[in-house]
């Protein structure tokens, strides 16, 4: 029987710096009907996928790749190789980005399938949306660029959420400053990117203002994706005078509640989107803040369905081709290989020192 040894890396649910690799068998010869081996070639890590473990319980994100005994695999986005398929239109050697699990090899079920990619439909994938089940074909993504693979690794998937949340503010802003925590984040940068450079076309005076801990202040500024750039110690020197909608990706309850004592009514609105301080000793209470929670895969699967999923695509490629050439000499590319180097970036990520301007690009 022709086997592949699966290495993965398995996370304690219930005490995130707790993690362990794991080496599993898996067949060729035995796949199911529509089965697909995938190989894993690179993918990203960042403050998002510390999201992802975070808030694995209450989201979902825990039921993607399944592992035992109170542990999960971590969801990343990165580029895979089909080393084995059962098939018919999926072929051996194709190029695929999407959704993985921190393992060098995984089994999905290919389903929906069509010229631009398909869908692992699984059922042993307990799917939130199926935006995350997607798995586009590089040969036929009008977003690839094989010269800018560690840019799509670490930034794409991300400015999925940043095209969507900047759509959705554009839609429903009735001219507030936009203040977006967390503001070194990577969807908080694309978001921000967005919005600052969509103003003129909207006819729009809002300012987009970055708040971020004191020592990330001078590299926000120096991305040029913010009109103003605070530090979480200088909240008092916001203008009082002006209207401020929260972008928070923090859920940090203490930062909310001093935003919301220093600005009082003038904090209009506050929308949850993600939460990189996972670690914040109060989280955020949305009822008592009367706080839309943002679910990306819902504004997506809306604005496709009005679009047309190839329509969403152009329009998607578009605005990612102009946010990856703007910020191209603010981040460098650091390379992690091997099981040991990635649970390093993994604890160093989870503990808050791993380095914001890196764009990485894991390998087994």
């Amino acid at each position: 029987m022709t086997t592949v040894n699966s290495t993965q890396i398995w996370i304690n649910q219930s005490q995130l710096d707790d993690t362990k690799v794991v080496e599993l068998p898996l067949s060729i010869d035995t796949l199911s009907q529509d089965e697909v081996m995938l190989e894993t070639d690179s993918f990203g890590f960042s403050a998002n996928n510390i999201t992802y473990a975070a808030l694995g319980f209450k989201m979902g994100y825990w039921g993607f790749f399944p592992a035992d005994d109170g542990f999960g695999i971590v969801p990343v986005w990165g580029f895979a190789t089909v080393k084995a398929t059962n098939h018919p239109d999926v072929k051996v050697g194709e190029k695929v980005f999407g959704y993985l699990p921190m393992a060098t090899h995984w089994i999905i079920k290919a389903g929906k399938v069509a010229p631009h990619g398909f869908s692992d439909i699984h059922e042993k994938r307990k799917s939130i949306s199926p935006v995350y089940d997607q798995y586009l074909r590089c040969a036929a993504d009008p977003g690839y660029n094989p010269e800018r693979e560690a840019w799509q690794l670490n930034f794409r998937p991300l400015f999925m959420t940043s095209f969507v949340l900047d759509d959705y503010v554009a839609e429903l802003s009735k001219g507030e400053s936009l203040l977006l925590s967390s503001a070194s984040s990577k969807t908080a940068l694309g978001t921000a990117q967005l919005l600052k450079t969509q103003k003129g076309a909207r006819n729009a005076n809002y300012k987009v203002i970055g708040l971020t801990s004191s020592h990330n202040v001078e590299m926000v500024k120096a991305t040029g994706c913010y009109d103003e750039v605070y530090s979480y110690n200088d909240l008092t020197t916001l203008d009082v005078n002006d209207s401020y909608w929260l972008l928070d990706f923090a859920a940090n309850g203490t930062l909310i509640n001093n935003l919301t004592e220093t600005l009082g009514d003038k904090l209009a609105n506050v929308t949850l989107i993600g939460a990189t301080d996972w670690k914040a000793e109060e989280k955020p209470n949305p009822k008592a803040l009367s706080a839309e929670i943002f679910f990306a895969p819902s504004r997506v699967k809306l604005r496709q369905s009005e679009w047309g999923h190839e329509g969403f695509l152009a329009k998607y490629a578009a605005a990612w081709q102009g946010f990856a050439t703007t910020l191209h000499d603010t981040f460098t590319e650091d390379v992690h290989t091997g099981s040991d180097a990635i649970v390093a970036l993994y604890l160093d990520t989870l503990t808050g020192s791993a380095n914001t301007k890196s764009l990485n690009v894991v390998t087994f």
